[in-house]
């Protein structure tokens, strides 16, 4: 993997790392990295850090595969979005972690990626730009190397990567629109779950109703900020628990796990600079439940 700059007249006769610091927005950790790796080139030619360069010269940066691969490459099938040389795009299926942990270490999404990738001679680390729950589905982003994750996750920052999700809520909401700006942290030191506290972090949630049932409602979420169960506590608070959720006061009556899914993410192409959308089709068990709640007697268009 590798990118490329082409110097303008305006970095004429500036140093190399003037130029991956200020253009190409590099952290110093990983220019550090490139100055180890001996990763950086000039008309094809390797440089120094400190070496100047002139308008029209061609700056490639390659980036080194990683040698201590900690996640177990295991056979899985991917659902893959999208796909180039700098990021990958997977839609999630439920019941599966994103990351192992030290009493599950197989049959996460880390590995099937790592396997994946090594069947490309590809040897990279698993960097999820966006996480998700065990049991929700969807979109999550996944960058091949350290720099296009810390533009990415630059980009969460800053909120010009956007995240949509697709709940199935209880009870019918009755406002068309509205913002959440409830700060989200532990209610109390003995507590097991996350809850709405004055003590907690700043977490902004925009949510617009798509569809409403006799029972629930189909809610379009936005992410501002990103907390952890963000979206299902703040509906909690607000006092439509996702359907399915049992730990944050849903019922399993319909559905067993929580009826969300992370269904469009956009971003801006780190190298490319291209606006990417991409979305992935609500799953079977979460358009059941639509059509179960659609199929009762008292359906409210």
């Amino acid at each position: 993997m590798h990118i490329e700059y082409k110097v303008t007249n305006d970095n004429n006769n500036q140093k190399v790392s003037q130029i991956l610091k200020n253009h190409l927005k590099f952290s110093r950790g990983e220019i550090r990295r490139i100055k180890r790796c001996a990763g950086l080139m000039v008309n094809d030619q390797a440089v120094r850090l400190n070496s100047l360069v002139k308008e029209g010269d061609l700056i490639r940066v390659n980036f080194q595969d990683d040698n201590d691969q900690p996640v177990i490459p295991q056979d899985i099938p991917l659902n893959i979005l999208f796909e180039d040389e700098h990021i990958l795009v997977v839609n999630k299926p439920f019941n599966m972690l994103v990351h192992p942990l030290s009493y599950h270490v197989l049959n996460t999404l880390a590995n099937g990626v790592i396997y994946h990738w090594q069947l490309q001679g590809h040897n990279s680390k698993f960097r999820s730009v966006n996480r998700l729950d065990k049991d929700t589905s969807g979109v999550i982003l996944i960058a091949k190397s350290s720099y296009i994750c810390h533009q990415l996750s630059e980009q969460m920052k800053k909120g010009i990567c956007r995240r949509e999700y697709l709940a199935v809520v209880h009870n019918r909401i009755t406002m068309n629109s509205g913002i959440l700006d409830f700060p989200i942290g532990w209610p109390n030191n003995d507590s097991l779950v996350f809850g709405v506290t004055s003590q907690g972090k700043e977490a902004i949630t925009h949510f617009t109703v798509i569809q409403r049932f006799a029972s629930g409602s189909l809610v379009k979420l936005r992410l501002e900020t990103g907390r952890t169960h963000q979206i299902r506590v703040h509906m909690r608070h607000f006092g439509h628990p996702l359907m399915g959720d049992e730990l944050y006061g849903g019922s399993l009556e319909l559905i067993h796990r929580q009826a969300l899914h992370s269904w469009h993410l956009e971003f801006n192409h780190p190298v490319t600079k291209k606006n990417m959308q991409l979305e992935a089709p609500l799953p079977a068990d979460m358009t059941s439940l639509i059509h179960e709640l659609k199929s009762l007697r008292k359906f409210f268009p």
